[in-house]
């Protein structure tokens, strides 16, 4: 349990973490790429709006240095305009061939969008009628692709990070919690060896007084009452064994058509005094690995209440067959209604529906929690389905 607790805080911890750092760096992407858009737009724009001055030989710009002196600029921009059926460079400063020139043209030309930009070349481009501007980006794209790099690393180490903490928190997070079911487990184990001692003690008195004095009321409810305080001490007990793993379940081979053909036999009785059938259908000779005890027991649990809870007149159904690698047994009865938020609960431990409430053979709502604990040891699955007018299946799916 404390297992499933902790890892159910570090489960939830890093979902959050996750969360909130997803959601960062994602931001911080989308900034940073809307921040490289505006920039390219904003230069290509600018190479757009510069005036051209026309001079005999050559194009030059009026708010840059004479021709042949080196532009003091933040990026490199140059722009083409078109003539006829060709495209001709008007940035003077800049040292292209024609054929890369007429290429960015003409991939400008076609593309969809006025201003875009070409991240395997890292040139951005803007056109207008007759003129197309272009600015190289190649290093501020590199820049961005580093920084997503780092980014990424950051965002796997942080969450390794926060891995480790949350594991290391957890352990100390659930320290008190962990003392104070250790102390529950041992109380309950300590309290019902001690309690198992003398009310033998009374049993076997109580046996004494009625072999001498004959039965009474008094004699046989004092028994009844003092046998089903046996049972509640060893259902405990169990719990408790089951919760700290001290006892390993031993699985050996066993006939499990034959176990639950026999114990669907020695309820037959108890189901005739109340007018039940009981009907079976179970595939003969199929064999698992398991504990048998454990396993009559849990089948016991789910006849026996089967028994109480189904009206007089009803119908209870026992199968077993097999799916795939697995064996599918199941426990029926008929009348039977088990609402879907008592379904929920119905394995806990001292939970009982108001029905078994109002019998006074009920017990204690410690039989379902004891054969699903026997259903986990044996790696299998139970489970309940219930529906309206039509009753009650109590379903183990145990592999081969």
């Amino acid at each position: 349990m404390l297992k499933a607790l902790r890892r159910k805080f570090v489960l939830i911890s890093m979902v959050l973490v996750f969360i909130i750092i997803t959601i960062v760096l994602f931001v911080g992407i989308i900034f940073t790429n809307i921040h490289f858009k505006r920039d390219y737009e904003t230069a290509v724009q600018r190479e757009l709006a510069l005036d051209i001055i026309r001079q005999p030989r050559y194009l030059f710009k009026t708010n840059l240095p004479l021709p042949g002196q080196p532009p003091q600029r933040e990026r490199i921009t140059f722009s083409a305009v078109k003539k006829g059926d060709t495209w001709e460079l008007i940035t003077p400063w800049m040292q292209i061939d024609s054929d890369t020139l007429l290429t960015l043209c003409a991939r400008a030309e076609v593309a969809n969008n006025k201003t875009g930009f070409w991240a395997d070349i890292g040139i951005a481009y803007s056109k207008q009628e007759g003129r197309i501007a272009f600015a190289n980006m190649q290093n501020e794209y590199s820049q961005l692709k580093n920084n997503r790099l780092i980014w990424t690393l950051v965002y796997i180490s942080a969450l390794g990070l926060f891995f480790l903490l949350s594991l290391l928190l957890s352990s100390r997070a659930l320290k008190p919690a962990e003392l104070a079911w250790e102390q529950q487990q041992r109380f309950i184990s300590d309290a019902s060896h001690e309690l198992k001692t003398p009310l033998t003690v009374i049993l076997a008195n109580l046996d004494i007084m009625e072999s001498e004095q004959g039965s009474n009321q008094w004699l046989s409810a004092a028994k009844t009452e003092g046998l089903m305080m046996k049972k509640l001490i060893e259902n405990l007990l169990f719990l408790a064994r089951s919760d700290e793993m001290r006892e390993p379940v031993e699985h050996e081979p066993l006939n499990l058509s034959d176990l639950v053909s026999e114990m669907s036999l020695a309820f037959e009785a108890p189901a005739y005094e109340k007018n039940l059938t009981i009907d079976t259908d179970i595939l003969p000779n199929q064999t698992i690995k398991g504990d048998e005890d454990l396993l009559r027991q849990l089948m016991s649990i789910l006849l026996d209440n089967a028994v109480k809870y189904t009206p007089e007149g009803g119908e209870i159904k026992i199968s077993l067959k097999k799916n795939q690698d697995k064996l599918i047994l199941t426990v029926y009865n008929s009348k039977v209604y088990i609402a879907k938020e008592q379904q929920e609960k119905l394995f806990d431990r001292f939970y009982r529906i108001d029905k078994a409430r109002s019998k006074p053979e009920g017990g204690y709502g410690l039989g379902l929690s004891i054969a699903a604990e026997i259903a986990r040891q044996h790696g299998a699955n139970l489970r309940v389905s219930s529906l309206q007018d039509r009753g009650t299946s109590f379903i183990m799916s145990i592999p081969v």
